[in-house]
Formats: C-alpha cells, structure tokens, sequence
C-alpha cells in the first residue's frame, strides 16, 4: 500500500487560502486579512469549510484518515454534519456520494474511511469539515494502483459565497449537502465559502478580501447576520459599491435570508433593503446584478420540513436553496 498526504502530488487542494503543512495550517483566510475585520472571523477562518480535497484513481481500496486540530459539539448539528468530510466520485451533474469520514464521537480526532471501489479511474473529491479545524488527511490506495491530478473543472473561474452560517453550510448533515457546495458540484465548478457564522456583517475589511481576489460571481447572503435592517441599510449598497468599484463585471447575485417566516415584518424590511441595492444599480445601467428572494426557497408544500430550528436549513431546505442558486448561476455563466 502507498499513502499521500493531501499536500502531496498530484492530490489538489480547493478553497482554502493558507496550505501550511509545517504548521498543519489549512486555512480559509490568512491571518493578515482575517484580523483585520474581527476576532472572531480571524478565529473561524481557521475552519476548513469549503474546502476540497480531490484526485483521480483507479484504486479498488481506498483509505482515508483525516487528523483534527478540534472537535467541539454544535447546539444543532451532529458530529457527522459538523465534523465529518464527505466523499464523491466523479464530477458535476454525475457526481454520487461515496462515504463520509465520520469522528464518530468527540473524542476521535483521526477518523477513517474504508471505500470499496470499481478498480476504473475516477474522480474523487473530499468536501473538508464546516466546523473544525484540520491538521492533515491520508489518502492510501494499493500498490499498483494509480493516483493522478483531478479533471479540471468544466466552469473557469470560482465562485465568491459571502455570508452566514447557513452560507457556511448549517445545518447540511455533511458538508456536501451545503448549497454552496451542492450548487457549485451541480455545476463543476470551484468556489470559496466565505460564510462566517454570527459574523458575516457586511464589513468593509470583508470587501477589501473580496477585492482583492478574482471571482467569477459574487453571492451576497449576509442578510441573515446583519442584527437588523438599519444595519443591512448602512452596509449593504456600501459593501457592493466597493467591490464594483474594483471589479465592474463580475456578476453579483444579492440574496435575501430564507428564514423568513420567524419574523416576517422584519424580513420584509431587510429584504426592501436588498431589493434597494439591486435595483439602484439597475437604474445606473448595472447589467450584472441578479436579485434571489430568500422568503421564496423553501417553497409552499412541505415548507415547514425545511428547517432544524426555525432558522438553519437541513437538508431539505439546502436543496431547494441549491436548486434555485444553480439554476440562476447557471444563465449567468453559461
């Protein structure tokens, strides 16, 4: 048997920004961009959420063992959903789920997985944990068999969510029912999840990351953290104009929060707030701005199914919200 480290060639990392593997640092921010909007952002950075691990083989034993620096429980999610990293085999529209690589119980912080496979090369991809923060992960295939560099994806570019934990994948069971990430495997492409839990609040240090990098369209979802409308009034418009300023056609998607029903005078006045930012730049001639309405993506029929708590999607309700970001990103990037 032969073992890589996820750092080793060909195996490629997506989504994360820091690859330190002296350090066991597998970041989404850096620290010098991360401190400077708050502590608890540069903090959560620090989690792997989003972040892929992919390669092709034509194992018919594949093993996984992934190393976490932290286990913590969360009010909401089980330890799979919060802690866990699911594997997929292939790409895109064919993708199907493997297996997950599951703590089990807060105290196993180097879970293992055990796949059987076909022995056909193959694409695989490791969708890393919401929650915690990781130090490694092993990949070991028998001796003869191959591990190659991963497809590239069919869609350049990558995608830019922006916003809540619910951008940030709570409640998915596993990370790969997220939206953020069943959208972008729908549609084969990379992204970065910039979902920061509680956090998220429109801040101008934010944008400047944003700025800073090249995406191929930005979904705005922090409504949800933004404490009220007055908030959102002050930084929504103000947040988007800087990141125009710097980027004049990337595609902007603004979304409203889709837990409406908790408060729904309060989500119709952050949604107007939304709407404002959308159809201002309408009116100066922006014709890359897209406009998805929170309160419509769970839908009539089974409507109250969609939620853990009121607040947070399950699965169900990731998949309605995936539906309708897949198909708008779809028209936008053909």
């Amino acid at each position: 048997m032969k073992t890589y480290a996820l750092t080793d060639s060909p195996v490629e990392i997506c989504g994360l920004s820091v690859i330190d593997p002296v350090q066991q640092h597998y970041w989404r921010l850096p620290d010098e961009e991360s401190a400077l909007i708050s502590d608890f952002i540069r903090d959560r950075s620090k989690t792997a959420g989003g972040g892929r691990v992919r390669f092709c083989t034509n194992a018919r034993t594949l093993h996984l063992k992934m190393a976490l620096h932290t286990l913590s429980p969360d009010p909401c999610m089980a330890v799979c959903a919060a802690s866990g990293a699911d594997v997929f085999a292939g790409a895109g529209l064919e993708s199907r789920f493997l297996g997950l690589i599951n703590p089990w119980n807060y105290e196993n912080k180097t879970p293992e997985l055990t796949l059987h496979l076909t022995g056909e090369m193959q694409q695989i991809t490791i969708n890393l944990p919401r929650n915690e923060q990781i130090a490694g992960l092993w990949i070991t295939v028998e001796d003869e068999a191959d591990l190659l560099p991963p497809l590239s994806y069919r869609r350049p570019g990558k995608l830019c969510f922006y916003g809540s934990s619910i951008t940030e994948g709570g409640c998915a069971s596993r990370p790969g029912n997220a939206y953020t990430a069943a959208a972008a495997r729908w549609l084969d492409m990379d992204y970065m999840n910039l979902g920061f839990s509680g956090a998220a609040r429109g801040e101008e240090a934010m944008a400047d990351v944003i700025c800073r990098r090249d995406f191929a369209a930005l979904i705005m979802d922090y409504d949800h953290n933004a404490p009220d409308a007055d908030h959102l009034q002050n930084t929504h418009e103000r947040f988007f104009k800087k990141i125009r300023a710097v980027h004049p056609s990337l595609p902007v998607i603004f979304m409203s929060k889709p837990d409406f029903d908790s408060n729904p005078e309060d989500g119709k006045r952050r949604k107007a707030v939304i709407l404002r930012t959308y159809q201002n730049a309408i009116s100066n001639g922006d014709q890359n701005v897209y406009f998805l309405d929170g309160e419509s993506f769970f839908g009539a029929f089974g409507r109250e199914m969609c939620t853990v708590d009121g607040c947070h999607p399950n699965d169900l309700g990731f998949y309605r919200m995936a539906e309708a970001v897949y198909g708008l990103l779809k028209k936008i990037l053909k």
